[in-house]
């Protein structure tokens, strides 16, 4: 498992309700690629749209993250093919 500290942007357009930790939108690191993962609230109870703020993420595989993935490796995120939000991964907490 991977586990990473992010900084994400939930876009006010796209998703209408707010999410809670546990909510896991599939993760574009690789152009045509998705991966799930799991997102845990940091310092708050909901992530409204419109919200930037820092989370911790978890990826099964780090087969899927890219070649380049590590500090400052950018990524959007979003349900099915719709995108809803882009982040910036800030630190590696596992690998």
């Amino acid at each position: 498992m991977i586990k990473v500290k992010a900084n994400i942007k939930l876009y006010k357009s796209g998703r209408i309700t707010a999410f809670r930790s546990g909510y896991r939108p599939l993760f574009n690191f690789i152009k045509d690629m998705k991966t799930s993962g799991l997102i845990f609230l940091v310092d708050r109870f909901e992530f409204n749209p419109g919200d930037e703020g820092e989370v911790e993420i978890n990826f099964i595989n780090k087969m899927y993250l890219g070649d380049d993935f590590g500090l400052g490796k950018k990524f959007t995120f979003g349900e099915g093919v719709e995108i809803l939000g882009e982040g910036e991964i800030i630190e590696i907490l596992k690998q």
